[in-house]
């Protein structure tokens, strides 16, 4: 019964399709990497020689002049609360974010032509989706969004729960037969009963993995160059429950979202050193394309005037999708201040066809403040990257049942860190603080998003060997 359901979605067209939620989601860049990278804002496109600042901009590979084996390690804390209620949600997670090996072979004597030829092979966090919420409100218009997806649909498309009809959605079906939904004239449809209270608990896990191999070359010491192979993977899970009563009645959807794949993407940069102590970078990464592995099902639970109802979707098996991520470019500035230490300024740009262009602002600074210590402190600023109005909406017809969403104005990072650095020895250690204000939806046909603030605490230890 799972394959044959499968293959007639494969052939009719009702597969789970990226909307702009999942573009988003999978297409999310963390500031994650290194103490070093972290306690800089990752502002180093122009500063390089540091293996998370490569999934930047691969030339950085080239200011390596000794080979190394890198290990970072991390303790992340997310919180979440609800802005009007106060209710706090908090999820401690360890994590091996980034592990590297550099072959640097040159010939360091050389001032003019191919200094150094040097490789990179890396595992790298790109983002963490681990995180819990809990909202409470009033109007979470979940019944409002299943007659929203229904409209259209005679009573007789609905009977005898048909799962693998092209044209139906399976939110209208558990509607339906659970008795949330009523038909009225010319195929249209509107709530059986009026719910007054509602909450919304997500549970989220997951992650974004990057395998990266890189090259860059040294020129004459002033020109850096270098090109990455990326093969990105994802795994995703997100379990809902969205609750709605009165004082007599009440409802719970209860959806399920699993997600894994994998993709690819290279990457092009260089660095320009005009001036000894002047840096300019820049990096063109193509945009990413990945085949996803999706799972979704949904069951709803409801008591209408004392009479109980379980309407439980089919267990769903895999089936693919194909998201095309965007595409990124960054430019850098970075000023040496004699011995002492540096400043960085970074731009970077995302571009899908899909979403609005993101903007990134990175600043970094870093200063000796002992032989071989180092401080560094970094500032980000993140743009939307999705308009509020596309952050809401499945297709009518989806077996989807996952019916929130949500909206992230921008996002925020400030960090420090400190590190002891010769040339044998690397070990730094920073701490990264990132803060949002989601616009959180139950359903599409919620008036009024409620506002949920979130913070992470994030604390990096590397640890290096050059040899």
């Amino acid at each position: 019964m799972r394959k044959s359901l499968l293959i007639l979605f494969l052939f009719c067209g009702l597969l789970p399709v990226a909307n702009s939620q999942d573009i988003q989601r999978f297409s999310e860049r963390q500031i994650i990497g290194t103490a070093r990278y972290v306690g800089m804002g990752g502002a180093m496109t122009a500063i390089g020689g540091d293996a998370s600042a490569v999934q930047d901009n691969p030339a950085g590979l080239g200011l390596y002049r000794r080979s190394e084996v890198m290990l970072t390690l991390s303790e992340t804390i997310d919180r979440t609360t609800q802005k009007e209620s106060g209710d706090i949600y908090q999820r401690a997670r360890f994590a091996i974010p980034q592990v590297s090996a550099i072959w640097a072979w040159g010939h360091p004597s050389k001032q003019r032509g191919m200094i150094y030829n040097n490789f990179m092979f890396s595992i790298q966090r790109l983002a963490n989706y681990n995180r819990d919420l809990l909202v409470k409100g009033a109007g979470m218009g979940m019944v409002e969004t299943i007659c929203e997806k229904t409209n259209g649909l005679a009573e007789d498309y609905l009977v005898d729960k048909p799962w693998d009809d092209p044209e139906v959605g399976w939110l209208s079906i558990l509607g339906y037969e659970g008795y949330l939904i009523d038909p009225i004239a010319d195929d249209q449809w509107t709530p059986a009963v009026d719910f007054t209270e509602g909450t919304l608990s997500i549970s989220e896990t997951g992650s974004a993995d990057q395998y990266t191999i890189a090259w860059a070359g040294n020129i004459s010491n002033q020109w850096y160059v270098g090109l990455t192979l990326n093969i990105p993977t994802i795994t995703y899970s997100k379990q809902i429950s969205l609750q709605e009563t009165n004082r007599v009645n009440s409802a719970e959807l209860k959806s399920m979202y699993y997600a894994s794949g994998v993709g690819v993407s290279g990457a092009i940069g260089f660095i320009y050193r005009p001036l000894q102590y002047l840096r300019i970078g820049a990096s063109f990464q193509t945009p990413t394309i990945m085949q996803l592995s999706v799972q979704t099902e949904g069951d709803m639970y409801s008591s209408i005037a004392g009479q109980k109802y379980e309407v439980l979707t089919p267990s769903s098996g895999s089936v693919d999708m194909e998201m095309v991520a965007p595409l990124r470019t960054s430019f850098s500035v970075a000023g040496q201040i004699g011995n002492v230490g540096l400043i960085a300024l970074q731009y970077d740009y995302a571009h899908s066809a899909e979403m609005e262009d993101m903007h990134t602002l990175r600043f970094g600074a870093e200063v000796q403040a002992y032989r071989g210590i180092f401080l560094n402190a970094g500032y980000v600023y993140e743009s939307p990257f999705l308009k509020e109005e596309l952050a809401i909406g499945l297709d009518y017809n989806s077996i989807r049942t996952d019916i929130d969403y949500r909206y992230t104005p921008q996002s925020q990072y400030a960090s420090c860190g400190i590190g002891y650095r010769s040339d044998v020895i690397v070990a730094q250690v920073a701490y990264q603080y990132r803060w949002q204000t989601l616009h959180q939806y139950a359903s599409e046909m919620q008036l009024n998003p409620i506002d949920v603030l979130t913070y992470t605490h994030r604390i990096v230890a590397t640890l290096a060997w050059r040899f």
